[in-house]
């Protein structure tokens, strides 16, 4: 047998030990996943459950470890999702959150909007929606 033939078979028994190595090895990814549609102050929106659910489904296809859905969620209920999810995150390679919904921003700052959310002036916005700032919490990824 050739020192080719040798080496040939040795590097596919290494790319073989490699497939068994990398998955186990691989860092933990997490998602939040969200679709405001059912508002009861403005008109319902047709498209975020939809695209939430395809976007979930799509992040459970790419083998994320843990995919969270949540929809139409009113004030407490996106910060408990969020509060939840950035506990989830710490330590993860990967944390993502996803918002399909009504936003809006004011003086410069972007708000997620709960579907209960009433907003008649834009100082409302303080006391009933979301800032995005929130959803981009600090967590300690292993891979930063």
């Amino acid at each position: 047998m050739g020192w080719h033939i040798m080496l040939h078979r040795l590097l596919i028994a290494f790319v073989a030990v490699l497939l068994f190595i990398v998955p186990a090895a691989a860092a933990k990814r997490v998602a939040l996943v969200i679709g405001n549609s059912k508002y009861t102050h403005f008109s319902a929106l047709a498209n975020p459950d939809n695209d939430a659910a395809s976007i979930a489904q799509a992040l459970r296809d790419a083998k994320f470890d843990d995919v969270i859905l949540a929809s139409d969620l009113d004030f407490n209920g996106l910060k408990k999702a969020l509060k939840n999810f950035s506990s989830k995150a710490v330590g993860a390679e990967v944390a993502m959150v996803y918002y399909a919904g009504h936003g809006v921003e004011v003086d410069g700052i972007n708000y997620l909007v709960p579907v209960e959310a009433e907003l008649q002036r834009a100082t409302d916005v303080e006391f009933e929606a979301i800032p995005l700032d929130l959803a981009r919490f600090k967590a300690q990824f292993t891979g930063a």
